[in-house]
């Protein structure tokens, strides 16, 4: 009997040996797993996409901006000056067929104004006639309260307009030439779309970040 009983501990000390070091195991994988990201348990997470910011312009123009690009680099500088990061295009289209729907970026992201409000969800939502909120706050932060009318010479799908309105390229500041015009304080299609305006008159741009 006493080799029997001796016989039974035997057994169930090594059962317990071989529990403790199957769970061991499963441990050690577990910590393998997640040390490479791989844990089978974690939820899967998308990054998200990064937020675009927009912003109509503190300074204005007449109509002779200097053509698309000069209104590029205006929006790009006006951005470094304010500290905000990225390159940035104009919503801007020319005689030459230059325009946001051929030229910008098309993201998924958010378009956000530098106070942190959203304009659109995204591209497909920006382009769509209505936007969720006028674009009214400047690269400063600061909300823009005069000078509501934005040189745009484009629909509010980003295509280009007739080239009679584009102050013959946006090379004109002349009262005989005119030029199309968004309002800021708009949503629907007069965000980019409101009127004509003469070229020797004010106006803003808008600027999306790329």
């Amino acid at each position: 009997m006493r080799a029997t009983k001796a016989g039974k501990r035997g057994r169930r000390d090594r059962v317990r040996g071989a529990e403790k070091a199957g769970a061991a195991l499963v441990v050690a994988l577990g910590l393998v797993f997640i040390a490479c990201g791989e844990n089978p348990m974690a939820p899967t997470e998308t990054v998200p996409s990064k937020d675009r910011t927009v912003f109509v312009t503190s300074a204005i123009f007449t109509g002779a901006i200097g053509g698309v690009s000069a209104a590029n680099r205006a929006c790009t500088d006006l951005a470094i000056a304010a500290g905000l990061p990225g390159t940035y295009r104009a919503w801007l289209s020319d005689i030459t067929g230059l325009a946001p729907s051929l030229t910008f970026t098309r993201p998924e992201a958010p378009f956000v104004m530098t106070s942190g409000v959203r304009v659109a969800d995204h591209w497909a939502d920006l382009v769509d006639g209505t936007l969720n909120n006028p674009i009214v706050i400047d690269e400063r932060g600061a909300q823009a309260d005069s000078v509501p009318m934005v040189w745009t010479g484009t629909d509010p799908h980003g295509r280009p307009v007739a080239s009679d309105a584009m102050c013959h390229g946006w090379m004109s500041a002349s009262g005989d030439a005119h030029g199309q015009v968004g309002g800021f304080d708009e949503i629907g299609n007069g965000w980019s779309a409101l009127q004509t305006n003469e070229c020797d008159q004010p106006g803003r741009l808008y600027c999306f970040q790329q």
